[in-house]
C-alpha cells in the first residue's frame, strides 16, 4: 500500500518539479548572457559569435 502512494505523489509532484527546473534553467542561463558567456544557447558558434561582439563593441568604443 505504501508503494501505491509514493507512486501516486510522485506523478502529482513531476509536473512541479520538471517546471521548476526549467525555470531554473532559463533563469541561469539568461545570467551566463549577460556575463557574456553564450555557450549554453550557441555551443557550436561560441568563438565567432564572441569575436562578433567584440568587434562591434569595438567600433562603438571608436564613434563615441
Amino acid at each position: 500500500m505504501d508503494a501505491k502512494k509514493l507512486i501516486k505523489t510522485a506523478i502529482k509532484v513531476a509536473p512541479f518539479v520538471t517546471a521548476t527546473v526549467g525555470v531554473l534553467s532559463l533563469a541561469l542561463s539568461k545570467y551566463e548572457e549577460k556575463q557574456g558567456n553564450y555557450s549554453r544557447e550557441f555551443s557550436d558558434v561560441e568563438n565567432e559569435l564572441n569575436a562578433k561582439i567584440d568587434e562591434v563593441l569595438l567600433s562603438y568604443g571608436k564613434e563615441e
